[in-house]
């Protein structure tokens, strides 16, 4: 038997078989002067003062108490008689042992006092015992909190020692307990911080001497022991921080590679999760790896295709029956960010394009129908240099106002043509590329306009859709037109200018401005007050 065990033993006895009361020293007499016996000899005189069977002495010292949880203390009294020493302690199998410092105390009471006993922890093993002053006396002893459900809440699990040795793929952790308890343990798992811990299937235990073994797990800090007693559970975790190994991603074209980082042998496998499946479901094919050179840091890399799009990977260790379990979810956002982007400024190209083409044809006066631009042929018949410089200020305001690379062609700017080929022959070849063309003949009237056999002939030239009539009102009047003409069209300048440019089909935007209408854009109003003031010149010089 072993020496402390041979010392509760003796401890515990109280009369030899001749009589003479024997106590051996307790483990700790050398610094606890009070708990220290010594043998008495057999003194008659001295044995007539110890206690006689039956009588009180002899079954103990009477006392009763009171719990005080607000000051942790334990109160005692006793009834009238004899002092009391009194003390708290731990119940053991063969010893009541003393409190750890400095809750090991010893008080004497007499009658009509009390004495108040702190405790560190309010346990089910722990007792008062109170003796008489004698030494070696019967002691009385009470353990009253072993049916207290207080006595197995907060205070039982902070006064268990927990010490941690789990290594590799073993978790084991020792326990130091003041209360000759046996516990269950089993393994659970938490999702985080914060949370509950789960229990997991199949997964107790095993206990010897204090000490709970579990084989084959993945050692996390997620990875828990429950200690459980009746109904009071506590939950310790692995004192290590840092799991023993991790992994992290990158993706590549179709492909996502897994970094493996480890420190020991171990076999890694991971599957993609498909969303809707759940955090801990996965769908075949699984890939794995092992990582079985030497006991250094290693780094492994594990390629798996892309599957399932917006789905996670589940990576864990397989080659233990207890993994946790890892959700990677690939981050796919900056490949669709960039099709995003590409779409964005291919479209934003596209509104710009046509942007500035639209602003162009508004600009130059009409949107420009399918086909090449149509040209306009002016004929005229001015007899002075003011009534040509007011036909040229003409021309180009119409050539302004139609934009859109229009021709504006006047005989007088062809008469190097005219002149070669006569004036008949160039009307039948301006006839023709009119017809081609699908342009407009605008005869610009005057009253030195054409003799009737050149008119007989333009009227042959130019078919009637494609002839309009113009004429300045300070250079003819409306019944100066011949009666030939009559039928064609009609404006009088300037004030029908917009209907001759909407005739023309100009540009609703670039039409010059008639009676209570806007004022005309910045690019006519020049060309109109040119033409007014060449149009008074012109007919100054006519009268």
């Amino acid at each position: 038997m072993p020496a402390s065990a041979q010392r509760k033993l003796l401890s515990s006895c109280c009369l030899s078989e001749k009589g003479h009361h024997i106590s051996v020293p307790s483990p700790g007499s050398s610094h606890k002067g009070q708990r220290s016996k010594r043998t008495q000899p057999s003194d008659p005189g001295a044995v007539e003062e110890l206690p006689r069977q039956g009588s009180q002495k002899h079954k103990g010292p009477e006392f009763s108490f009171d719990l005080l949880p607000e000051a942790r203390a334990i109160r005692v009294s006793v009834p009238p008689g004899h002092e009391v020493s009194v003390r708290l302690c731990h119940q053991w199998a063969l010893e009541c042992e003393d409190l750890s410092s400095p809750f090991d105390v010893q008080k004497i009471v007499s009658w009509g006092h009390t004495a108040d006993l702190p405790y560190e922890f309010l346990l089910p093993c722990l007792c008062i015992e109170a003796s008489y002053l004698q030494e070696d006396t019967v002691r009385r002893k009470k353990c009253p909190f072993q049916s207290w459900p207080e006595a197995y809440g907060s205070d039982f699990w902070k006064s268990v020692h927990f010490t941690d040795h789990s290594q590799h793929s073993q978790m084991v952790m020792a326990l130091t307990l003041r209360c000759p308890l046996k516990l269950e343990a089993s393994l659970c798992q938490r999702q985080g911080w914060h949370t509950l811990c789960e229990d997991l299937p199949n997964a107790t235990a095993q206990e010897s001497d204090g000490w709970y073994v579990l084989e084959k797990v993945d050692l996390h800090p997620h990875f828990c022991f429950k200690f459980s007693f009746r109904n009071s559970s506590h939950v310790e975790c692995p004192h290590q921080t840092a799991p023993s190994w991790n992994v992290s991603m990158d993706t590549q074209a179709q492909q996502l590679i897994l970094h493996f980082f480890t420190r020991m042998h171990a076999t890694f496998s991971a599957a993609w999760s498909p969303p809707g499946l759940g955090q801990d479901s996965w769908a075949p094919p699984v890939y794995s790896i092992s990582q079985t050179q030497g006991s250094s840091p290693v780094t492994l890399d594990l390629i798996i295709p892309f599957l399932w799009p917006g789905g996670c990977v589940l990576v864990w260790r397989s080659d233990v029956r207890f993994a946790w379990k890892h959700l990677l979810c690939p981050d796919v956002s900056h490949r669709r960010l960039g099709i995003l982007v590409l779409a964005l400024l291919a479209l934003t190209t596209l509104l710009g394009i046509v942007l500035v083409l639209t602003c162009r044809r508004v600009l130059s006066g009409r949107v420009t129908r399918p086909g090449r631009a149509r040209p306009v042929l002016l004929l005229h018949a001015a007899d002075s240099d003011a009534q040509r410089r007011l036909v040229g200020a003409l021309a180009e305001l119409l050539r302004i106002a139609l934009g859109g690379g229009r021709d504006v062609i006047v005989d007088l700017w062809e008469g190097t043509r005219v002149a070669r080929v006569g004036p008949l022959p160039w009307l039948w070849a301006a006839r023709a590329r009119v017809v081609r063309e699908r342009g407009t003949v605008l005869l610009l009237w005057s009253r030195a306009g054409p003799r009737p056999a050149p008119l007989r002939a333009l009227l042959r030239a130019a078919p009637r859709p494609l002839l309009l009539l113009a004429y300045f009102s300070r250079l003819g009047v409306q019944g100066d037109i011949p009666p030939s003409l009559r039928a064609l069209p009609r404006y009088r300048l300037l004030r029908d200018l917009p209907r001759l440019l909407r005739a023309l089909d100009a540009g609703p935007s670039l039409h010059a401005p008639g009676r209570g209408r806007r004022s005309p854009p910045p690019c006519l109003r020049g060309r109109l007050e040119l033409c007014r003031r060449l149009e008074l010149e012109a007919a100054t010089l006519a009268h």
